[in-house]
């Protein structure tokens, strides 16, 4: 029988959802009301006299205050997350700001920025105009740079610049009060981008953790959007997913989500049960790969299909240890969804157009199985990692381990000569190394030639300066 009640919540700060969100936000909530034994309750109603335990399931991360009032205490009270300030929920704390003198919010986190800076790619919050400026200055050096409005999502409201006149023109159409109140993310731009899906979630009894692969599509109107997310889920925490096997690129990233979401702690008051982080991994303007952490999601996102889709999987079967969900959006007449596919919204929504959404769940192999049920044994290394899409919009970039700080401080942001104690922009994570091209080769086979040279010049000098000091 149930105990309590699941109840969908719209924040007060949320931004307007579209149709198919909000389908999705109610098949979330109900699919949770399952997970946990509970009823299904609607739209939460202040008025209402509820009888049990509420369970929230918010359209967007709440403030304390906010949370306080619904009688939100810990994470077992929602499906989402909670912050201390409006600027917390947003990719605003990725980045530090440019320099001491730099405007910012109350509660800005110094400690946090410093804390990440070296697992999220070069960049800057700003606040004011004058600060993006400055910001765009120091960029600018070495490329093309990414403009994000940190509310915005699914990779909407972001522009490329190359100069000063490109970012005024993109601020002309931000007033003062937007600045302060919305701010401005500045970060270096990737070529040859994937992004990596890394998370934790907590239902009940229940916890899950997972990394998986992002997809882009066109949208109606042919913009790149957001279009779903392939993922491996393994049943327990960030503990249980660094057992799973996988290739060094994703390794990386997990790690890299798993210090950005540790330094949370920096927030007095945050809480989440829902904790996702985007890692993108690609080409800097330097040619060498980059890798960084580009913002967390502690609410509803587009991963939570998938999520919560795993999650009734493992419920039902407590054997399972590792399964595979997909969560998939398709733009367009006509779309069908596999016949096995678990479809969340097929139809014209009024402000995205024909949409289909759906999910497809696969537990992993018997064989698969068998050896993580028995990996306190050590039966992982002989596990083969999973296998990672090859199309256009999931390409590889492998790493391999690299050393030396001088390489870093030459190719850092750093010699632009930006300071101040909230300055957050690094290089790169230079460990990594992309491999070799045709390009690279020809390059390294100029250079050996070039130095063959110089050797046999040198040794040349040299033989004759003997000889002649002997018969001097």
């Amino acid at each position: 029988m149930a105990t309590g009640v699941v109840v969908v919540y719209f924040s007060r700060f949320g931004k307007p959802l579209q149709t198919h969100h909000k389908v999705v936000l109610d098949l979330g909530a109900k699919a949770i009301a399952k997970l946990k034994g509970y009823k299904f309750g609607g739209a939460y109603d202040p008025e209402h006299s509820y009888s049990g335990p509420l369970f929230f399931v918010p359209d967007d991360t709440l403030l304390l205050d906010e949370a306080a009032c619904l009688g939100i205490r810990s994470p077992n009270d929602l499906y989402g997350g909670v912050v201390p300030h409006l600027f917390v929920k947003t990719k605003a704390i990725t980045h530090g700001l440019v320099g001491r003198d730099a405007e910012r919010p109350p509660g800005w986190s110094t400690a946090f920025a410093e804390r990440v800076r070296e697992i999220v790619l070069p960049g800057y919050t700003v606040f004011a105009n004058r600060d993006a400026h400055m910001a765009a200055r120091c960029m600018l050096t070495r490329g093309p740079i990414r403009l994000k409005k940190p509310l915005s999502a699914s990779g909407k409201d972001q522009t490329v610049v190359t100069s000063l006149d490109e970012l005024d023109a993109v601020l002309e159409k931000v007033s003062a009060d937007e600045m302060a109140e919305y701010r401005l993310v500045l970060e270096e731009n990737l070529r040859q981008v994937r992004t990596l899906s890394v998370g934790e979630v907590a239902v009940g009894g229940l916890r899950i953790s997972y990394h998986g692969t992002q997809r882009t599509v066109a949208d109606n109107e042919g913009r790149p959007v957001y279009g779903g997310s392939e993922l491996v889920c393994v049943r327990g925490g960030w503990e249980a997913l660094d057992a799973l096997p996988m290739s060094s690129d994703v390794r990386a990233a997990v790690a890299a989500a798993r210090r950005y979401d540790e330094a949370t702690e920096e927030f007095h008051g945050f809480t989440a049960s829902r904790r996702n982080y985007d890692v993108a991994q690609g080409i800097g303007p330097d040619g060498w790969p980059q890798s960084g952490v580009l913002e967390p999601s502690w609410r509803v996102g587009g991963a939570s299909s998938a999520e919560l889709a795993a999650m009734a999987v493992f419920a039902r079967d407590p054997s399972l240890e590792v399964v595979g969900a997909s969560h998939v959006e398709e733009y367009g007449e006509g779309r069908q969804a596999p016949a096995d596919a678990i479809v969340e919204f097929q139809g014209d929504d009024p402000e995205a157009g024909p949409l289909l959404r759906y999910t497809i769940v696969t537990p992993q192999d018997q064989q698969l199985r068998q050896k993580i049920c028995g990996r306190c044994g050590g039966a992982w290394g002989n596990l083969p990692a999973p296998v990672i899409s090859s199309d256009a919009d999931s390409r590889v970039i492998r790493f391999r381990s690299r050393t030396g700080a001088s390489h870093r401080s030459q190719r850092g942001i750093a010699s632009t000569g930006c300071s101040g104690s909230d300055y957050s922009p690094v290089a790169d994570l230079s460990k990594y190394e992309c491999p070799e091209s045709e390009d690279d080769y020809r390059h390294r086979m100029v250079i050996n030639a070039v130095a063959m040279v110089f050797v046999s010049l040198l040794s040349l000098a040299g033989f004759w300066l003997v000889n002649a000091i002997a018969h001097s």
